[in-house]
């Protein structure tokens, strides 16, 4: 199979922002010497929006330029503070996390990983990435336990949520007996509580594909697929 890398959506147009915030923030420049004072502020408002599109577009460029890669043998995670790397073998399950909405099953914005060995993947990631894994998924671990945990069912989870619900212990010991501590030990919980309220230990969500999630579903179940028939023959 040939290595695929991904270009994420995120980085997309970074550049033409960065060109169009220049401009417009240049011809705003320009024009503020010559208008009547009556015309100041929208002048000032288009300036301060192109110094915004400017910066949104060099944060987007700030982004690694491969999120994803995609090998014969495992699939690697690019991120701007870090990286992961997971065997084929030890991926059980990829498809996108849902939750409960009403009477409805909602797909969540992230394709979602089932790992069969903790010990094979904590080992590998460094404490920095496990930080900002641990701070981004905030938001999607609050609305997993406000949608699946029955207490929150009635809209009313209780003071502790948004304390200690949101935290995690920094003992953890692997299904295999392995101890970690800090914050590796508090994301081997994190993936423990993701996978009881979705069913996933890891999320990479969707402005990291190049693709509609259900395409790269796909993709990553074919890939998956082909690595272990190359393994058994």
């Amino acid at each position: 199979m040939k290595t695929l890398h991904v270009i994420p959506m995120v980085r997309r147009n970074g550049l033409t922002m960065i060109l169009l915030g220049m401009v417009l923030t240049i011809a705003m420049i320009f024009i503020l010497f010559f208008l009547r004072e009556q015309l100041l502020i929208p002048a000032i408002s288009l300036l301060l929006a192109g110094l915004m599109t400017a910066f949104v577009g060099v944060l987007k460029l700030h982004e690694p330029h491969f999120s994803l890669s995609l090998c014969q043998d495992c699939l690697q995670y690019h991120h701007k503070y870090g990286g992961w790397i997971l065997k084929w073998r030890n991926i059980q399950r990829i498809d996108q996390p849902r939750i409960h909405l009403g009477w409805d099953l909602v797909a969540l914005p992230y394709i979602g990983l089932k790992i069969k060995d903790y010990d094979d993947f904590l080992t590998l990631i460094t404490p920095r990435l496990a930080v900002r894994l641990l701070t981004e998924q905030r938001a999607v671990l609050l609305q997993a336990i406000q949608s699946e945990q029955p207490n929150c069912l009635g809209g009313s989870c209780g003071s502790g949520l948004l304390g200690e619900g949101l935290l995690e212990e920094s003992h953890f010991r692997s299904p295999s007996g392995q101890r970690y501590e800090g914050v590796i030990a508090m994301l081997g919980n994190r993936m423990t509580r993701l996978r009881d309220l979705l069913g996933y230990d890891l999320l990479v969500p969707d402005n990291s594909l190049d693709r509609p999630p259900t395409d790269f579903v796909h993709l990553l179940n074919q890939y998956r697929r082909e690595s272990n028939l190359i393994q058994i023959n």
